[in-house]
């Protein structure tokens, strides 16, 4: 996917007209970064709203996937997993840090 990219400077002059598009229902990510090389992202709160739903409807489904095997989920796996579903974990860490639970 090809994404627009700002330099640092670009949007902080462009943040209302950005604000403006996502307040008008635009979708289309808008990236930032020294040198135009993108190093974050903007979404509107709709985008970022549906793509965590997305996580925490792929955990409610994992959770309910090691119930059905009879097992129980940890409150530190738990803690984890949430920190992910809120973006906080990229899904590698968050991986690694389950791993890391799990390791005898």
């Amino acid at each position: 996917m090809l994404i627009e990219t700002l330099s640092v400077r670009e949007a902080r002059e462009q943040l209302p007209t950005v604000l403006e598009r996502f307040r008008q229902g635009d979708r289309t990510p808008v990236g930032v970064g020294s040198h135009r090389k993108t190093e974050a992202i903007m979404v509107s709160v709709e985008v970022f709203d549906e793509l965590t739903a997305e996580r925490n409807q792929s955990l409610a489904q994992a959770g309910a996937s090691v119930r059905a095997e009879g097992l129980t989920i940890s409150s530190d796996a738990e803690t984890i997993m949430e920190r992910w579903a809120r973006g906080e974990l990229s899904t590698i860490r968050m991986r690694e840090l389950i791993r890391q639970l799990h390791v005898a």
